[in-house]
């Protein structure tokens, strides 16, 4: 009796039947052996999800990644690293400002990622700073990173900035106090707008200049 010889195609078949398979699955659906199914994935490229413990595969071509190279079917879990180790080294090193544990569990739909993290940052694969209370992971590589945090420092900043801001009403009359005298200083604004009634202080007034990224120093009115 002849052997039956199995094909790329068998494979790419059964994948473009389920997209996602478990090792049980693909071998049924495949009809070939352990080591024919995985010699065949081997040659197209294939990946196996970061969550459930590897359990399901799919192969190149069949994931849509998204901004993140993450890419989720029926609670399966792909990513363009791999494992789940790869994927968080991967996650940080393209962040645009670091990632929190938090943000990288929410990220990764992950329950928890702290273990995980402290072994990398010992294992040297990423660097973590305390920001802010808690820690952030950057990337490895100095430029990256100066870069990621950066970026973070100006959104902690914009962030403070914004939970300090007065009411929009607030804001617009202060506004429109700037227009109308662009020389005065902040103080002079100040007494403009409690004698309509808008007890906003100096403090206040510096961090609506500060979010809308006007400098007094530079002068409001050229002459």
């Amino acid at each position: 009796m002849r052997t039956t010889v199995f094909q790329v195609q068998d494979i790419l078949s059964a994948f473009r039947r389920r997209k996602v398979l478990t090792k049980k699955e693909l071998l049924e659906q495949a009809g070939c052996s352990t080591m024919t199914a995985w010699r065949l994935l081997s040659r197209h490229g294939y990946f196996t999800s970061y969550n459930d413990n590897a359990r399901h595969y799919t192969i190149a071509g069949v994931p849509e990644f998204d901004q993140h190279g993450l890419w989720a079917y029926r609670g399966a879990r792909f990513s363009k690293w791999g494992s789940l180790t790869e994927t968080i080294v991967g996650v940080i090193r393209e962040s645009p400002s670091g990632l929190s544990a938090e943000q990288i569990q929410q990220l990764l739909d992950v329950r928890n990622a702290k273990p995980l993290l402290s072994r990398l940052t010992h294992q040297g694969l990423v660097t973590r700073e305390r920001i802010d209370g808690r820690y952030v992971y950057f990337s490895l590589e100095h430029k990256d990173r100066a870069k990621q945090q950066q970026r973070r420092q100006r959104e902690l900043s914009q962030a403070r900035a914004q939970h300090r801001l007065p009411p929009l009403d607030q804001i617009i009359a202060l506004l429109v106090e700037i227009i109308r005298h662009p020389r005065d200083t902040p103080r002079e604004w100040t007494r403009r707008l409690r004698r309509q009634g808008v007890p906003m202080g100096p403090d206040k007034i510096q961090a609506v200049l500060a979010h809308c990224g006007i400098d007094v120093k530079k002068g409001l009115l050229k002459s």
